[in-house]
């Protein structure tokens, strides 16, 4: 009996966390949306304990926040959009001649190379608005259907502004009711970590903010200083992109690279110049600075969370796998890596 009461506890368990995985997994997309909510909380956090020091309500914090954030984004999409709508069309019209281009660089190429001289001369696709146009619509329309559609994705993000305002706003009586689950000696240790944590995701939230802009700003600049075509389009493109690390630059950069090819040869020379900075600058200035302190991920860390996040939920999942994987290491290093130094030191 008592061989067997271990193994019947731990089969127990077994099928508590299977089944508790596999609920979760069919309630992804509300938990996706609870995350969402908890880490735009920890990202306004600070900004509302630092303003009710002041005097200043958090709701009134909260709601000044909110309105910025939306005249902000109006403004640039007054600004913008009509700007880079029309540099969209103008390369649109330019297609044609980036395919001869690139036809001419693959002819060169097999000629250079003698011995795959012969056969059936390669040609690169026709491209053009018409043939664009249907990819664009294709993605369009599975973004919808990510979300569920324009109604419901609207539903649900004023869903998850509400909920991460009434965190925000509540905070203290949600701690307070959530550490009541737990042991008297355990509280005090929980609220702190729960500190670190929301720091962490908040710090994330806050500098990938910072370095998007800043990327943008960097590469609008630059590659206008070039004579680049459309320096707004490539430079707004991979700011909005840069919320999934690796992605941003790595779109922006192919497209500018494509484009670029029927430029000058300053021109070329040029965008390849202007990236390079703008790695270097976010590789080893941007990206420390603003989210490398507050994360504390290995590179190799954020790479594997993006691809599970991904997988598991598309977009949505891989923007909100990187602050959820420094808020679970933010967990693993105060409950288990600092009570192992500690028993060490002792």
């Amino acid at each position: 009996m008592t061989d067997r009461a271990p193994a019947e506890t731990l089969l127990w368990k077994t099928l508590l966390v299977g089944g508790g995985l596999w609920l979760a997994y069919l309630c992804l997309d509300v938990i996706l949306l609870a995350l969402s909510a908890l880490i735009i909380a920890a990202a306004l956090l600070p900004l509302a304990d630092a303003a009710e020091k002041r005097r200043i309500p958090r709701s009134v914090t909260v709601l000044g926040v909110y309105l910025i954030g939306i005249g902000l984004l109006t403004f640039l999409v007054t600004l913008l959009v009509p700007v880079v709508l029309d540099q969209w069309h103008v390369l649109a019209e330019q297609l044609p001649r980036y395919r001869a281009t690139l036809n001419e660089w693959i002819v060169s190429v097999r000629r250079l190379v003698g011995r795959w001289g012969g056969g059936q001369a390669v040609q690169f696709p026709e491209i053009g608005a018409e043939q664009i146009r249907p990819v664009l619509r294709t993605f369009l329309e599975r973004s919808l259907q990510a979300t569920r559609g324009v109604i419901t994705g609207a539903l649900a993000l004023l869903l998850v502004l509400f909920v991460a305002a009434f965190i925000v706003i509540d905070r203290r009586r949600i701690v307070d009711g959530l550490i009541r689950f737990l042991p008297r000696g355990s509280r005090d240790r929980a609220a702190q970590i729960g500190t670190v944590v929301m720091r962490r995701m908040g710090g994330y939230i806050r500098g990938q903010l910072i370095v998007s802009a800043c990327t943008a700003l960097i590469l609008s600049i630059g590659l206008a200083l070039v004579g680049f075509e459309a320096p707004l389009l490539i430079g707004v493109l991979a700011g909005a992109l840069n919320c999934i690390p690796y992605l941003g630059s790595t779109v922006s950069f192919t497209l500018a690279l494509l484009l670029a090819l029927n430029s000058p040869l300053f021109t070329l020379v040029g965008v390849l110049l202007v990236f390079g900075i703008e790695q270097f600058l976010e590789g080893n200035v941007l990206v420390p600075y603003f989210t490398g302190r507050q994360v504390e991920l290995h590179p190799l860390a954020v790479f594997a969370a993006l691809i599970i996040g991904a997988n598991l939920a598309g977009v949505l999942g891989a923007v909100v796998a990187i602050p959820l994987t420094a808020g679970i290491n933010a967990v693993l290093q105060e409950t288990y890596v600092k009570a192992m130094e500690r028993r060490h030191a002792g």
